[in-house]
This record gives structure tokens, sequence and C-alpha cells, in this order.
């Protein structure tokens, strides 16, 4: 085989990093005849699905799962300044269950019961949606992960008990870092609710109450 068709598209078969080194390492049983018979079944199925699958039906399936996502982010997480917050430790959970159900669909509840599922933001078939999903799981990623150090520099304060407690930013800068990336999530999600006629998401700005 000349370097010109060992790098052909007809050559080619996308497989993960695991997979591709089993093949690889025993030739005996896969065997270049049934690969490829492989590939013709599953470039097949791919067809199918998509022939199967009209554009009208395919925005409709969209639109639940945006609806189903922005159900999620319609809590005082996603509302209240960073100083209202009552307990960090719910405001990263509710971030946590945010991101998973943004990547797995699956919603639950404070105990770990499933109270829906879904599918997660790869289903989605609009290309631009699908990529704004992915720029707001980077958001909620960036959000855990800086609250995660905020909290190892003590860059915030606990004071009062039970239900007049209330976190004290030394970083001023910093709590309104965490209100404008929450405020940004909302605006990129609802330009995907605008184009998709939904009703848009909007960041409370609520003064807090010494």
């Amino acid at each position: 085989m000349t370097p010109e068709e060992r790098k052909s598209f007809e050559n080619g078969i996308w497989l993960c990093q695991s997979c591709s080194k089993l093949i690889d390492t025993d030739t005996t049983r896969y065997t270049k005849e049934g690969l490829l018979s492989w590939k013709k079944v599953a470039e097949e199925l791919a067809i199918s699905e998509i022939e199967a699958t009209s554009p009208a039906q395919s925005v409709e399936q969209d639109k639940e799962l945006i609806r189903f996502f922005i159900q999620c982010f319609d809590r005082p997480a996603f509302q209240d300044n960073i100083r209202q917050e009552v307990r960090m430790e719910d405001f990263d959970k509710a971030i946590e269950d945010t991101l998973i159900v943004l990547n797995t669909g699956v919603l639950r509840t404070r105990d770990g019961n499933i109270l829906k599922q879904a599918e997660g933001k790869s289903a989605v078939q609009n290309p631009l949606w699908r990529e704004k999903l992915d720029v707001v799981a980077d958001m909620l990623v960036s959000i855990r992960r800086r609250l995660k150090i905020a909290e190892a520099e003590k860059a915030y304060t606990k004071y009062g008990t039970g239900e007049n407690v209330f976190y004290c930013f030394s970083d001023g800068a910093l709590s309104d870092w965490f209100n404008l990336t929450r405020e940004e999530i909302l605006k990129v999600l609802s330009s995907i609710c605008k184009e998709a006629g939904l009703h848009e998401l909007h960041f409370r700005h609520r003064r807090y109450r010494w």
C-alpha cells in the first residue's frame, strides 16, 4: 500500500484510542475484510438515520431539548447576586447539577433521584445552538473551578448562623466576576431561546440588604 492509499479517505476508520490500539495489535481477529464490512454497515445506518429525520422534526426535537435545559437555569443559583448565597456548598452543587444536565440529560433531585431524563447537548442538531451550549458548559466549569480557588484562598468570609448566614467577598472584583459570568451564561441561553421562539432568561439584579 502506497503512502497516498494509506492516508486516503477510503482507508480511514474513526475509532477511539483504546479501540484503535486493540485492532492494530490483533490483526488475526480484526481482519481487513471484517473492518471494511463494519464500516459499510455503520455508514449505511448513519445515512438511514439522517434520511429518517426531516428538517422540521429536527428543529422540534432541538426545541424540546432547549426547553428541558432552560428549566434547569430557572433557579436562584442563576438569578441571585453571589453575596446573597446562603451556602456556597449549595451554590456549587447547583452549578454541578446543571452541568450534568447539559452533558447527560439527567436531572436529579438533591437526594440523587432522577427527576427527569432527556438527552445531553450533543444531541442538539443545530450546530450553532450546540456550540453555544458547549460555551455555557465551559463557563459552568470555570465557575466551579474559580469557586474552589476562592475557598482555598479564603476570598470570602461566612458570617452568622442558620437563616441569617451571609458571605462577604474581600475581593469585590471576584464577586462581580461570578455575577457577570452567570449573567453571560443567561445571555447565551437567551440568544438560543430567541432564535427558537422560546421565553428568554435574564439575570436579576437584586441588591443585598445588610
